[in-house]
């Protein structure tokens, strides 16, 4: 059965921005006297909200330092010079690819409402999201609540929508929720790590999901 609602993870699915991120945490730590943690451990962490990514990369610290570390974050991530939030080439096509057919489409991201935001001006992509959810508002990845809120908000049943993210947390999410979910290696996790988590498919890029879902 088709879903009538895909909802797609943002950062390493539909935006080329592991590599932005894993730096502005190394340079977080840096800035708030700590060590910089291992890229690959940053790398594994990312989907989950900044709060929780932080606490689990610090967990020695206190609370004041991983609020330290989050504002760090977000003031370098979200400076005004900062441009480095663009959107994979086979985005967009695919995007209206799907839209065309007439898949409704949201964003269920680890991102801050206000990086989401940003994001979204930044890439133009408004016109595209019907709902999008935050893990400003909602509790982080695996926890199926964005899902469900999305799904609540558009009048869907959950089995009716089908998670894309680039983390074995997206495709959890989207089974906790009741949901069908997609891989895509173009970001955090590698093809071994997203078979290990529930899905209907692990793809190479974005630009073969209308494909895949056409088959269903």
């Amino acid at each position: 059965m088709q879903p009538k609602l895909i909802i797609f993870d943002w950062d390493g699915t539909l935006a080329d921005t592991t590599g932005p991120i894993i730096e502005t945490v190394r340079q977080s730590f840096y800035e708030c006297g700590l060590a910089k943690p291992p890229a690959d451990r940053i790398r594994n962490l990312i989907g989950h909200s900044l709060a929780q990514m932080m606490h689990l990369l610090a967990p020695d610290a206190d609370a004041h330092k991983h609020e330290e570390l989050v504002e760090t974050y977000a003031a370098l991530y979200l400076h005004p010079d900062n441009r480095q939030m663009r959107l994979f080439p086979d985005a967009l096509p695919a995007l209206d690819t799907l839209k065309a057919r007439g898949f409704w489409l949201a964003v269920a991201t680890g991102k801050g409402r206000s990086g989401l935001d940003l994001a979204i001006a930044q890439t133009r992509t408004a016109d595209y999201w019907l709902a999008t959810a935050t893990a400003s508002e909602y509790p982080s990845k695996p926890a199926p609540d964005m899902v469900l809120e999305i799904c609540g908000e558009l009048g869907l049943m959950p089995s009716e929508s089908l998670v894309v993210g680039d983390t074995a947390y997206d495709l959890e999410m989207a089974a906790n929720a009741g949901a069908r979910g997609v891989g895509l290696t173009t970001g955090a996790h590698d093809a071994e790590t997203l078979r290990g988590a529930p899905n209907i498919g692990i793809l190479p890029r974005l630009a073969e999901l209308p494909a895949l879902i056409a088959s269903l």
